[in-house]
């Protein structure tokens, strides 16, 4: 049975603005949005971005929000949405961060070691690289990342550090390079500690088991994930309510399943979109519909 009433989209990585743009435009009048960011200035840029698009659908109401999508429950609290007809994830990094060569994302600029998302919260990547111990920051590497040399880097990091600080990603760099002859080794470590200083796997789980609680029956939730960590993440979260609960005893089913799956598979890129952005490279699409 479809949700009476104005039909709610939340976009819980909003970037740019550019699912935004394609969500508005489609919208129908009285609808609601929802876009939650926790970089302000991605939140500047998707306003700028979608203030044309505001003008010609003046009757969609729209509401763009900086915090973590962790706390989707108190955003729409807030703002009296009682359910969510549609939430897109689109997890990972954005374009934006990996271009920006001041914020520390990527290893093709010479930067602070900064790659906070938000850079109103205190922990950055260089935190992380002097205070942690050898210990944490082999943990995290493997955890994040799959790091097989994390042992090695972590000992180097530790050993390079007494000697100086570590402030940019290109000293980083240098250090994984002589203790890792991986070519792979940077791009795992510096995901690695982007996750870490983000706490994204956290904010994944607690928003995604949120936003199932609000979905509206006949509601659809969508999730893009980019590597095998987190998308094995997200198929542990959905698991559960796609199974229900069953009786130890009477083996009956006792709490139904509440989501199904709209595809049985998840949804990969095309050859064509893989040309256009050799980043959706190793993206998966899994869309949810909740039942129950």
């Amino acid at each position: 049975m479809a949700h009476p009433g104005p039909r709610v989209v939340v976009d819980a990585t909003l970037g740019l603005g550019g699912h935004a743009n394609m969500f508005v435009s489609h919208m129908s009048p009285e609808s609601i949005f929802v876009g939650i960011d926790r970089d302000r200035d991605n939140l500047d840029i998707a306003r700028n971005n979608l203030e044309s698009i505001q003008n010609q659908s003046s009757k969609i109401q729209i509401e763009l929000v900086h915090s973590s999508f962790s706390d989707i429950d108190t955003i729409l609290d807030e703002r009296w949405i009682g359910g969510i007809d549609y939430i897109l994830y689109d997890l990972g990094v954005s374009s934006a961060h990996y271009d920006d060569g001041e914020r520390g994302f990527s290893i093709r600029y010479d930067a602070p070691l900064d790659m906070r998302f938000d850079r109103t919260t205190w922990r950055t990547a260089r935190d992380l690289v002097m205070m942690a111990s050898e210990y944490e920051l082999r943990d995290l590497m493997w955890r994040y990342a799959d790091e097989k040399k994390s042992l090695h880097i972590a000992r180097a990091i530790v050993e390079t550090r007494k000697l100086k600080s570590i402030d940019t990603t290109f000293e980083l760099l240098e250090i994984i390079r002589w203790s890792s002859y991986d070519k792979d080794s940077p791009k795992r470590v510096f995901q690695a500690l982007r996750i870490a200083v983000n706490t994204e796997f956290e904010h994944i789980e607690i928003s995604i088991k949120k936003a199932i609680e609000k979905l509206n029956i006949g509601g659809q939730i969508a999730i893009i994930s980019f590597h095998s960590i987190e998308d094995r993440i997200v198929k542990n979260l959905i698991t559960p309510y796609l199974a229900g609960t069953i009786d130890d005893f009477t083996w009956q089913t006792i709490i139904p399943a509440r989501l199904a799956k709209d595809n049985k598979k998840p949804i990969l890129p095309t050859q064509l979109e893989i040309d256009r952005n050799p980043r959706s490279r190793s993206a998966k699409l899994r869309v949810l519909t909740r039942i129950n």
